[in-house]
């Protein structure tokens, strides 16, 4: 009985708390310290950020002109509102005729902020600057980019139109016709429907004859009933 008495002594001992806290308490308090320090670091970068974010889009509302623009992107370089006054810069690039300027810009928007929403439109923007800039083969392997990457969507028959121009402007007609004959097969509800079938109609007129089909012999019977309505074939411009 004396032997499982001191046992017992002995486990009350190796637990006892005071015995625990003057082996580990500096280690303990370490860790408490540690853990209390980086919930306030997190806080802290937490309300920064908030803080930040606000100031960035307060800072965006106001801008009006490339000068505010361009300090939005140096203050917040991270930033959704950098993304944003990009865009903007790069479009106004556009407008005022600054097209490596504008393709700059896009670029930016491509590299640095690759999951941004405006992205996919600055790709698009890419390739328009190029166009513009006369640098064709440039913006066709943006424009074919696009239209292997964003399906049959609004971006990727924009594409297909500015494809279409420089294609044209190489003097692949054949070839541009093609595009704006997808473009046309996407429906009238597209906003490129009347531009696709203007262009049409003035690639039509350029392209030659085609040679004709050879006709069936005069000697076989035909029938007597009567004639189907035919679809509509676009206007021949003089």
């Amino acid at each position: 009985m004396a032997r499982e008495a001191q046992d017992d002594l002995r486990i009350t001992d190796q637990f006892n708390f005071e015995i625990f806290w003057e082996k580990h308490g500096k280690q303990v308090t370490g860790i408490l310290i540690a853990v209390v320090g980086f919930a306030l670091v997190l806080l802290y970068w937490q309300h920064q950020t908030t803080f930040q974010t606000e100031r960035a889009t307060q800072s965006l509302a106001r801008a009006v002109d490339s000068g505010a623009l361009q300090a939005i992107v140096r203050e917040f370089p991270k930033s959704p509102a950098a993304a944003e006054a990009l865009s903007r810069l790069a479009d106004l690039y556009y407008r005022n005729g600054r097209y490596p300027d504008a393709a700059s810009a896009y670029q930016r928007i491509i590299s640095e902020f690759p999951d941004h929403p405006l992205a996919v439109s600055s790709k698009l923007g890419l390739a328009e600057s190029l166009e513009a800039q006369g640098n064709v083969e440039g913006a066709k392997a943006e424009y074919s980019l696009i239209i292997t990457t964003a399906g049959n969507s609004f971006i990727a028959n924009a594409a297909r139109m500015g494809l279409a121009r420089c294609l044209e402007l190489q003097g692949q007609k054949k070839e541009a016709r093609q595009l704006y004959e997808e473009i046309l097969a996407a429906g009238q509800n597209t906003p490129w429907f009347e531009k696709a079938y203007l262009r049409m109609v003035i690639v039509n007129r350029d392209l030659p004859p085609e040679e004709p089909v050879a006709q069936a012999p005069t000697n076989l019977p035909t029938s007597t009933g009567s004639s189907g309505s035919q679809l509509p074939v676009l206007p021949v411009v003089p």
